[in-house]
């Protein structure tokens, strides 16, 4: 995704009309996704990209097939070193304009479009919203939003499309766990919200 690219941003005093919060909130989603798709527009990425004024909106979802999760790690090969080797529970990106032109509801059709992206999944597929979640603890952090999608594939017939970029599989929950000090920080604060699992 190119810096001209127009992503989907809503301005932080728009959001946090509860305040500002670190880690996963599962409560009041209903508002926060009211208050994306009401106040969402979408910015040139170069322009946002350092300006914690605004928050890009990323879905991130948690791939589950029974009581198992997808676990991955991202490879040397990709371009963010910061990245490089460490574990993750989601699969995350922008909401594009040009890869939702037209839909009626940005936020599905950025969620569908993110896990067409990222995963091959056999048969059918649901995804519900399970958590908002904010880290301005970072300065990548300041300017993302995460809108946690719990996704249930019953075939558990997944696979990574860019295996150059990231690898994994499904995994019981305790195997997610035992690498949790080497995860990014995203999906260590959902392990922390405790709003995956038993």
């Amino acid at each position: 995704m190119g810096m001209d690219e127009e992503i989907l941003i809503v301005p932080r005093e728009d959001l946090f009309w509860r305040g500002p919060f670190r880690g996963v909130m599962a409560d009041g989603l209903d508002d926060y996704l009211a208050r994306v798709r009401r106040f969402g527009a979408f910015r040139r990425r170069g322009d946002v990209e350092q300006d914690p004024s605004l928050k890009q909106i990323i879905p991130y979802l948690v791939v589950r097939s029974g009581d198992r999760y997808m676990l991955f790690q991202r490879t040397h090969a990709i371009r963010e070193e910061r990245l490089r080797g460490l574990y993750s529970i989601g699969v995350g990106g922008h909401i594009a304009r040009d890869d939702v032109n037209g839909a009626a509801d940005v936020v599905a059709s950025g969620l569908r479009r993110e896990l067409e992206e990222e995963l091959t999944v056999g048969g059918d597929w649901t995804a519900r919203l399970v958590g908002v979640l904010n880290d301005d603890d970072t300065a990548v952090g300041q300017v993302h939003f995460g809108l946690v999608h719990l996704v249930d594939v019953p075939s558990g017939e997944v696979s990574i499309q860019e295996t150059d970029r990231l690898i994994g599989q499904l995994a019981p929950l305790d195997d997610v766990r035992a690498v949790y000090a080497q995860m990014e920080t995203w999906s260590q604060l959902i392990l922390d919200a405790g709003i995956i699992g038993p």
